[in-house]
């Protein structure tokens, strides 16, 4: 889908602006090849003031603070982002998809783009026309692209008008859902599903084998009823469990299967019977009180999330046993609910 951008004529005469400053500034800086990326905001203001003069837009172009979105606003409505680059490309990274530095009041929003690499030139663009996807550094920030063609925005992905995503009240979780229905098997959105109650994340990695037992033990037993598919036999099923570790806890594992599958096989007592199984399914036995008792505090959108469905049932323990069944498959006497049930 194409959203159309619709001008008037308060817009077409911004427009004739920013091509006049333009046009100011690719000579000032095809003069003078000394420009650095941090004189250039100053540059664009400057010759947006000096293209200004006799226009409606005369003494209204103010420069906002070092960390508001926009840099640059006329007449309080219109707004313009500068973004520059030493590289000879027309790609950049954005703004925080949040907007939350947002200065009140602008509406309508266009880049304007330095390229001082190779033959240095300007360039300017509505705003959400050149926002091809979403990145992260700290934060999910959209990915910029002079270049970009007519409907290939992230907001045409999506389905969704600019300016309607912006104003959401649930902006994120809607650009969570989209990268998910993208996933791929074993994949996992680990730089959006940072939701700390805190909004922090250590910097520091640590391996598994560093953890303490209490915190092994928590995510041991939240990976088992997250990802059921690690009971099942797809060459890909701890991959998830492995992103996991990585956003949750800050940690990695280089074996990561071992953890969960090491010593082979060992023997329980189920129906009356001795049977010897697959140690992950082991643990799923001798550990089933605790994740019982787990399944029923954790939230009911970390759920939803992980386990890849529209709305819970009212047993969770029921549900959770539906999936495992069928990602675990059928490869053992009994279920893999039946094992857990048995372990009681």
């Amino acid at each position: 889908m194409i959203y159309a951008e619709k001008k008037d004529a308060h817009e077409d005469n911004f427009i004739t602006l920013l091509e006049k400053s333009k046009e100011l500034l690719v000579a000032k800086i095809r003069a003078d090849n000394k420009i650095s990326p941090l004189d250039f905001e100053w540059l664009v203001w400057n010759k947006m003031c000096e293209a200004s003069i006799g226009s409606e837009f005369e003494g209204t172009i103010k420069q906002t603070g070092t960390y508001a979105f926009p840099d640059i606003v006329a007449n309080g409505y219109f707004g313009v982002e500068v973004k520059v680059t030493t590289q000879d490309h027309w790609t950049s990274t954005g703004n925080s998809v949040l907007e939350s530095s947002r200065v009140e009041d602008v509406e309508r929003i266009y880049i304007m783009f330095g390229k001082l690499g190779g033959q240095a030139n300007v360039a300017y663009r509505l705003y959400q026309e050149c926002l091809p996807e979403i990145s992260v550094t700290h934060f999910p920030r959209y990915r910029i692209n002079m270049e970009l063609p007519i409907g290939k925005s992230i907001f045409d992905k999506m389905g969704m008008d600019y300016d309607t995503l912006r104003k959401s009240k649930d902006s994120l979780r809607q650009i969570k859902d989209y990268y998910r229905r993208q996933l791929k098997a074993g994949e996992e959105l680990w730089w959006i599903d940072e939701e700390k109650e805190d909004g922090s994340s250590s910097p520091v990695i640590r391996s598994l084998r560093s953890f303490r037992k209490e915190e092994k033990d928590r995510f041991f037993i939240e990976s088992m009823i997250l990802f059921p598919e690690m009971f099942g036999t797809s060459t890909t099923k701890f991959e998830r469990a492995a992103a996991y570790l990585i956003t949750e806890y800050n940690a990695v594992s280089a074996n990561l299967r071992d953890v969960f599958t090491a010593g082979g096989q060992a023997e329980i007592r189920i129906k009356g019977s001795d049977l010897l199984v697959p140690k992950i399914f082991f643990h799923l036995f001798s550990r089933a009180k605790e994740i019982q008792e787990e399944i029923e505090k954790i939230d009911k959108e970390k759920l939803l999330n992980y386990w890849r469905i529209e709305k819970m049932e009212g047993n969770r323990i029921n549900q959770w046993g539906k999936l495992l069944n069928e990602r675990a498959g059928s490869n053992l006497i009994y279920s893999a609910s039946e094992i857990f049930e048995a372990g009681l």
